[in-house]
């Protein structure tokens, strides 16, 4: 992540917590934290942590919870393995998850909440005095708040995804953009289904494709189109209305005609003249 980026994240995460009262963390791939606001854990968390036993639970307890993100991309809320609320949410480039976002830690003050988070610390924890003070630090929200805070984390998710703070290699991004192409020509393609799709934003998904190919998006379908087409032709008696319905065009003439811009014929002439060259 590029320092602009870096402080345009920080600014997001500063914000998110300043009405969530949540520590607010982006970890990557790999499950790395790699900015967080504030910096420091809970003094619970840090508590359970400073056990060897207790760090290596969270860490188990946090890679569950970003491969059920990975399995099932949507925002995610669950309690850890000590009894704190938490959620995740991913963040995409093109389709591809590029980090998570995540908030946490707090309870939502039912019966029996804190009571279980001491509990669960002493397990592992010898100090009870350490532990009723950690406990007694930890946020109490309702469970209506934590909702709605899940809510706008997710929201804050799709802020980071759609202005492209997050960078994967230009080669991979439009790598899986012509794949998809070429094994989608047959649908319905815009470009605004194929940013839905990669959950990017216009410009970018354009500009990244082109730097790339030295062709726009919808001229590289239409070339995939086009060559499709002139397999058919040539290799299939199918008629030139099933051969433009395979290939992307609902209508017969529209499609004749970017066939004859394109190979200076018909695709009635270009079966011909393939047929008497055989």
């Amino acid at each position: 992540m590029i320092q602009e980026d870096r402080l345009e994240m920080l600014s997001v995460l500063r914000e998110l917590h300043n009405i969530s009262g949540f520590r607010i963390s982006i970890h990557d791939t790999k499950f790395q934290e790699i900015e967080a606001y504030p910096k420091s854990i809970s003094p619970y968390c840090r508590m359970v942590q400073s056990n060897e036993k207790g760090r290596c639970m969270c860490v188990e307890n946090d890679r569950r919870a970003f491969e059920h993100v990975g399995k099932n991309p949507e925002v995610y809320l669950y309690k850890c393995c000590f009894g704190l609320y938490e959620a995740v949410a991913p963040l995409y480039i093109l389709g591809t998850i590029v980090g998570y976002l995540m908030m946490g830690q707090s309870i939502d003050g039912s019966e029996g909440s804190k009571e279980t988070l001491i509990q669960n610390a002493q397990n592992i924890i010898n100090d009870n005095n350490a532990v009723f003070e950690a406990v007694d630090s930890v946020s109490v929200c309702s469970i209506d708040k934590i909702l709605s805070c899940m809510k706008i984390l997710d929201i804050c998710a799709q802020y980071i995804t759609l202005s492209n703070r997050f960078h994967l290699n230009k080669s991979d991004i439009t790598e899986k953009v012509k794949e998809y192409l070429e094994h989608h020509f047959s649908e319905n393609i815009t470009i605004e289904s194929i940013c839905l799709k990669f959950f990017c934003s216009r410009t970018s998904l354009m500009t990244s494709f082109k730097a790339s190919y030295g062709v726009g998006i919808i001229e590289y379908l239409t070339h995939v189109r086009i060559q499709t087409a002139k397999g058919l032709l040539y290799g299939t008696l199918k008629t030139v209305k099933e051969i433009a319905h395979e290939c992307g065009y609902n209508d017969q003439n529209y499609f004749s005609k970017v066939f004859l811009k394109h190979c200076g014929m018909t695709p009635t002439e270009y079966r011909h003249t393939k047929a008497s060259t055989s």
